[in-house]
């Protein structure tokens, strides 16, 4: 009888956990304060590229000049942002909340797992834009 009882025991707490089945995740999620992305939300577009730019260079990648750049989303407790540089390339920039800093070829995001970047068109040039004047002065 108490062999019965040892082996009755352990299938009735397996049969208490619903089957077996997959437990229901918790969709309640943290997003965690990240004060450097927020405060490049703020800057002038100007200001973004420059910081854009500069983590993009910070970490070995070439690119020359930021043409454009903007935020994109919340991934993975990183705030998301795209640059476009003025070869023509998008990098995605990634910025953890305690300001550590990733950044990747936009091209090389599907082999990686991680989400497409949105393509950014570059704006008008700005006459007033020190970078654009070379370009304006050689259209005419």
């Amino acid at each position: 009888m108490k062999s019965a009882a040892a082996l009755l025991l352990p299938l009735l707490a397996l049969a208490g956990c619903g089957g077996g089945g997959k437990a229901p995740e918790n969709e309640s999620r943290i997003r965690i304060a990240n004060p450097d992305s927020e405060q490049l939300k703020t800057l002038s577009p100007i200001m973004q590229r420059l910081a854009l730019m500069r983590a993009i260079r910070q970490t070995s990648h070439r690119c020359h000049r930021v043409v454009a750049g903007a935020y994109q989303q919340y991934y993975r407790e990183m705030e998301m942002w795209v640059a476009l540089c003025d070869d023509g390339k998008h990098w995605s920039v990634f910025i953890a909340g305690n300001s550590d800093v990733q950044v990747r070829d936009c091209a090389q995001h599907a082999q990686l797992g991680l989400p497409q970047c949105r393509p950014i068109t570059p704006p008008p040039p700005d006459p007033l834009d020190p970078g654009t004047a070379n370009a304006i002065g050689n259209a005419t």
